[in-house]
């Protein structure tokens, strides 16, 4: 007896479905693996903290575009004009208060976690109103041009 192709219509549908998940779990695996998970805001502070993650970041990074990249997502407006009537702390000088703003962490490692968790420590008379989504919005590139730039001495 011959069995009719109604009959094999389910398995061609969980054959489908087999083969689609399978594809979206490689993709989100491929992505993930593109762009790290990154550390959630640390309890225990060392000299070393957030550096393992911090180092790659600026390996090749481009402190230039990180300047583009500050007006491009806004950061400007709270952090140049804003700063002026206390929204949020100026950058200019922010490397050299940055390398002494929440001791033992490097300056670097400073304004990393203040761009990711920017909870984990509020300057004082300062508000806590900078955005949270920057880990989802930043890719590590972008990430690590903002810190290159705002550790020049040029930064403003």
């Amino acid at each position: 007896m011959k069995k009719s192709s109604a009959a094999r219509w389910p398995v061609y549908v969980a054959l489908f479905l087999l083969v689609a998940f399978a594809v979206i779990f490689v993709v989100e695996f491929i992505g993930a693996s593109e762009n790290p998970v990154r550390s959630e805001p640390a309890a225990n502070l060392s000299a070393d903290t957030y550096l393992d993650i911090v180092t790659p970041l600026l390996v090749d990074a481009d402190a230039q575009n990180g300047e583009t990249l500050l007006t491009t997502y806004e950061c400007v407006a709270c952090h140049r004009a804003g700063a002026e009537n206390g929204i949020a702390p100026a950058f200019v000088g922010i490397a050299e208060r940055a390398a002494t703003r929440r001791p033992p962490l490097t300056a670097a490692a400073y304004i990393y976690e203040s761009i990711l968790h920017p909870t984990a420590y509020i300057v004082e008379d300062f508000s806590g109103a900078m955005p949270q989504n920057y880990p989802e919005r930043l890719s590590d590139r972008e990430l690590g041009d903002i810190i290159a730039y705002l550790l020049t001495p040029d930064a403003h």
